[in-house]
């Protein structure tokens, strides 16, 4: 309630002696003491009721009202059962900008109070029917299809609850007010992956600090490297109960819409499940026919579409996590679609009015960045994502399927708890390498440098190592051995032996390739 609505009750005989000017703050509780300094009993909001019994000197005035200002007190009453009101009283309430409410002697404290609760208790029933059939509309709207983010804004704004939504990888989803900065949304993405429980208060790096409190959107089939969360301004501990009951309303409108957001994506999913398929068999009729829900061939051929491929390691025990998170890394793309489980594949929009080579490169540097939001929270698993150049026409997505697919078989290779390889990147030996089965790879490299890994293993040698030194030094024996810190002599003995288990000539170009090339497949 508000201060004016107490002192509108006639048969209280209130009146301000100071203040009237803030009568339309709000109460949100009383206190009554005669402690004189009495701050650490506050939480704030309070009407403080005093029977003045702390005043033995005209400064103690001062040091009273100094106290409960301090704590947020929004007004005090004053009894004058037992006195007057001094005027040292009046002018220290007016210095620190806190109403002084008469409370005349035929008023007791125990009638204001009551005033107080029952004012508070019908507020408190009304509020309570407002909010329950605001967030019934609101889900009712959610639930029937209408646009999320306009739905959240409208409910957060009416509920008064600065927030926003955002995905696991600091994408914005909703909001009630201006955005949060991408850095900021990042950094908390990252660091909400590594709480170990919810919900979280913390300050946010950089500008003005603000404080913030994260509460999880957990959904059935949560993970939380593909979940939203939401951010509300302000520290838990200092909301009232109606603020927390609009919070886990809020929570509960961002379930229902990300519940719904995970059917859409699995259905399309399922739908497009034979599109790998038909790509490696030519059926492009077909193709096309399957991935007609993304728009008219022609629209395919002017902006063209980035195929992605991931792979999470080792193989996640949850189903359907990899999809999930490709899903989610591509989500900035109006059009994206994905398909497949442990080998999910992405076909992904060139944006509208870029040229097919920037607009993969956009969508490269955007799933870089993306994929680092989500290391913190890859402790079991790393992840892999591989792109293509841009196709136009559904004849090309085929090419485009093996170029992403060797791109993602290089970042396998280069390692790293997330890597993203475009195509465009392999023009070197390691595009032949990731073209090559995982099984050929694995008995190419033993054949080759299994010898040598089982002879320093049991002599405590490093021939391996100095080989790799050998080799990136061009076959050198003299820059080579200074790299060394050893006698020319001796590296000369040790590419002996080396040659001796693996049966090749370090003075032939076309061996040296070979145990180069075993060298990188055990990077």
């Amino acid at each position: 309630m508000q201060i004016s609505e107490l002192l509108a009750v006639k048969r209280l005989h209130l009146r301000f002696l100071t203040g009237a000017e803030h009568a339309h703050r709000t109460v949100r509780w009383f206190y009554t003491t005669d402690l004189l300094e009495p701050a650490r009993y506050l939480r704030g909001g309070e009407f403080i009721l005093t029977g003045m019994m702390w005043r033995t000197r005209p400064e103690d005035s001062e040091t009273f009202v100094s106290s409960i200002a301090s704590a947020g007190a929004v007004a005090l009453g004053a009894g004058t059962a037992l006195s007057d009101i001094p005027p040292d009283l009046v002018e220290a309430c007016r210095a620190h900008d806190i109403p002084l409410v008469e409370v005349p002697s035929e008023t007791s404290f125990g009638a204001v109070t009551e005033e107080v609760l029952r004012a508070l208790t019908q507020h408190r029933f009304t509020t309570i029917s407002e909010t329950r059939d605001r967030h019934r509309r609101v889900m009712a709207e959610v639930a029937a299809g209408a646009d999320f983010s306009e739905a959240f804004a409208g409910a957060a704004t009416q509920a008064g609850i600065t927030s926003w939504v955002i995905s696991s990888t600091g994408r914005r989803v909703a909001s009630s007010s201006a955005p949060l900065s991408p850095d900021a949304a990042e950094w908390l993405a990252a660091k909400a992956l590594t709480w170990p429980t919810f919900p979280r208060t913390v300050r946010l790096p950089g500008g003005d600090g603000a404080v913030v409190t994260v509460l999880p959107v957990q959904t059935k089939e949560a993970h939380p490297l593909a979940t939203w969360l939401l951010v509300c301004a302000g520290d838990q501990g200092a909301w009232t109960e109606e603020e927390h009951e609009s919070v886990a309303e809020l929570v509960s409108v961002a379930v229902l819409a990300r519940s719904r957001r995970e059917e859409r994506a699995l259905t399309d999913a399922r739908h497009l499940e034979g599109l790998p398929r038909l790509l490696a068999a030519q059926r492009f009729d077909e193709a096309g026919a399957l991935m007609s829900g993304l728009g008219p061939d022609e629209d395919f051929a002017e902006r063209g579409r980035v195929v992605v491929r991931a792979v999470m390691m080792p193989e996640p025990r949850i189903p359907d996590l990899t999809r999930r998170v490709l899903t989610e890394l591509v989500a900035d793309w109006p059009g994206a679609v994905v398909t497949g489980d442990t080998d999910s594949l992405a076909v992904v929009p060139v944006p509208d009015g870029v040229d097919a080579r920037r607009g993969g490169e956009e969508i490269r540097a955007r799933l870089v960045r993306r994929a680092r939001v989500l290391e913190g929270g890859l402790l079991d698993y790393r992840i892999a994502l591989g792109l293509s150049s841009a196709a136009h026409g559904v004849s090309e997505l085929r090419g485009a399927a093996v170029e992403a697919r060797h791109a993602r078989r290089l970042a396998e290779l280069r390692g790293g708890r997330s890597r993203v390889i475009a195509g465009a990147e392999i023009d070197s030996h390691e595009l032949l390498l990731a073209s090559v089965p995982e099984e050929v790879q694995s008995s190419y490299r033993e054949r080759l440098l299994g010898p040598l890994i089982a002879y320093d293993r049991d002599h405590r040698s490093e021939l391996v190592s100095t080989l790799e030194q050998f080799l990136e030094h061009s076959g050198s024996w003299q820059r080579c051995a200074a790299a060394m810190h050893v006698h020319v002599n001796t590296l000369r003995y040790r590419i002996g032996r080396v040659e001796e288990l693996t049966g090749r000539d370090l003075s032939s170009l076309e061996h040296r390739v070979d145990l180069f090339l075993a060298l990188k497949l055990r990077d």
